[in-house]
């Protein structure tokens, strides 16, 4: 029989560093995604605030702690990161679906971090637009994303299959960035 070892998506790729930015991979334990059903978001809402002491972000934003957060993913779409959602009150008014093994979940941190995102992603990151709590549904180098500014710099999902092709495109970004730093 094959005894078959669990990978993370990015195992052997990351961490890696250049200039002031480094990109490491976040794994974690789970990814829930809730969407309400029809009428039901005010009662979603009480169910995570009860199972979780979290409330359902606006539009483009987090909540929560690094150890569990929920972030505002699409309309009517949230992801529960970090813990795994035991409320049958929240199933009763959301439809919730593991999506823990479909997602890549990558650290990028540094001086030159929102710099380096600005290469390949299409929103301004800049601390004064782009905020601590701010989440964006965006792309990465013509890929789906999930980007929100964390308190040391910024947090990345991509589809677990785009995880080596995303991290390459930010390897890229951060080795142009550095260069161009080197030369100024």
């Amino acid at each position: 029989m094959v005894d078959l070892i669990a990978k993370t998506p990015l195992e052997g790729v990351l961490p890696i560093s250049s200039g002031s930015v480094t990109l490491t991979e976040t794994a974690p334990a789970f990814i829930t995604s809730i969407t309400p059903h029809a009428g039901k978001e005010k009662t979603c809402a009480t169910a995570l605030k009860t199972a979780h002491d979290l409330a359902l972000p606006a539009v483009g934003r987090s909540s929560g702690a690094a150890a569990l957060r929920i972030l505002w993913t699409g309309q009517g779409q949230y992801f529960l990161v970090g813990a795994k959602t035991a409320s049958k009150t929240l199933a009763k008014s959301a439809s919730l679906t593991d999506q823990s093994d479909s997602w890549a979940v990558m650290t990028l941190e540094g001086a030159d971090a929102a710099e380096v995102l600005a290469r390949v992603c299409p929103i301004d990151t800049r601390p004064s637009a782009f905020k601590r709590g701010h989440t964006a549904r965006t792309e990465l180098a013509h890929m789906m994303s999930v980007v929100s500014r964390t308190s040391g710099g910024f947090e990345i999902m991509v589809m677990r299959s785009f995880a080596r092709t995303a991290a390459h495109q930010l390897m890229d970004a951060m080795d142009s960035i550095a260069a161009q730093n080197a030369i100024a």
